[in-house]
């Protein structure tokens, strides 16, 4: 029997998609509880990052009477935007549940997610550190091994981890990563160590996602601009200098706006001083492949 964790990172949240998020963990604790016993104690924390709160004290005490049986709900007001890394080192800190769910707001849980995640945790072949859901609608494209599921590296949309490792690790590094490539960041500092990235894809959770009519990603200006900053700090925090001159060449060219601040920003960063320590120099682990960081199955 195991406790859990589950936490998320708020920012100007609809409370109707958060409630449809609370009502498939309660389903999928349900479940687990009813086949596997696993989880005796459960909770979920909210770390709100938003302008003004998305709950009162009052909703915050009517959620726990709706859903207390199965789980307590815990909010964070944090009166300022941290982030997704800083967000979520918060809401750990002082966590000592054996395992911790990472995960976007408008996750929604199978009902047997929970079941089909934990297992490879007790596969003895493997020694796993995290445990990705399957996202659907649209299925990151990312490769993985069918046989054992062991994939490059973990997305925060939705991933199981022990606490204890999460602690170990030291958690997102907040000090480099406002949002975007914290999770592949964090999941190449546990592969460093030994520990493997296993894909579970019988363990589905449904995560809106909007393709063009072209079947790419639809990026808002904050998504692009976090992107393309997380690009330039990967490459040289994860030893590729040879792609981070090729990406600062290219996004000094650019007369896209969000690309020209991202490469000043990463500019006033070095010469402050502010960059981090670099890993992987025999590139080990780090993998860089047409612009992603996992070789791809299909393209979007």
């Amino acid at each position: 029997m195991s406790t859990l964790q589950v936490q998320t990172v708020l920012y100007n949240n609809s409370k109707d998609t958060l409630i449809m998020s609370l009502d498939s963990l309660k389903k999928s604790l349900e479940v687990s509880c009813f086949y596997t016993k696993e989880f005796t104690n459960a909770r979920i924390c909210y770390g709100d990052a938003s302008p003004l709160r998305i709950f009162s004290d009052k909703e915050v005490e009517k959620l726990n009477q709706e859903y207390g049986q199965i789980f307590s709900v815990h909010y964070t007001y944090f009166n300022c935007n941290t982030g997704t890394s800083k967000g979520h080192n918060l809401l750990a800190k002082n966590c000592d549940t054996d395992y911790l769910i990472l995960m976007n707001p408008d996750i929604i849980f199978s009902p047997r997610f929970l079941i089909e995640a934990i297992k490879p945790f007790n596969n003895d072949n493997l020694d796993v550190g995290i445990v990705e859901g399957r996202q659907v609608p649209i299925e990151h494209p990312k490769e993985y091994d069918v046989r054992t599921g062991e994939t490059s590296w973990s997305s925060g949309a939705c991933s199981v981890i022990k606490t204890e490792l999460f602690h170990k690790v030291g958690g997102y590094d907040e000090k480099t990563f406002f949002m975007y490539c914290d999770d592949v960041d964090l999941s190449w500092r546990i592969r460093l160590i030994g520990k493997k990235i296993i894909y579970q894809p019988l363990a589905p959770v449904f995560h809106a996602k909007r393709l063009s009519s072209k079947g790419q990603w639809q990026a808002t200006n904050a998504e692009a601009y976090y992107s393309a900053e997380a690009a330039l700090l990967m490459a040289y925090k994860w030893s590729n200098s040879e792609l981070l001159s090729k990406l600062i060449f290219n996004f000094k060219s650019s007369k896209d706006e969000n690309l020209i601040k991202a490469v000043n920003n990463f500019e006033m960063r070095k010469e402050k001083k502010l960059l981090p320590v670099q890993l992987d120099k025999e590139h080990k682990v780090s993998e860089f492949i047409n612009g992603n960081y996992a070789e791809h199955r299909f393209a979007l």
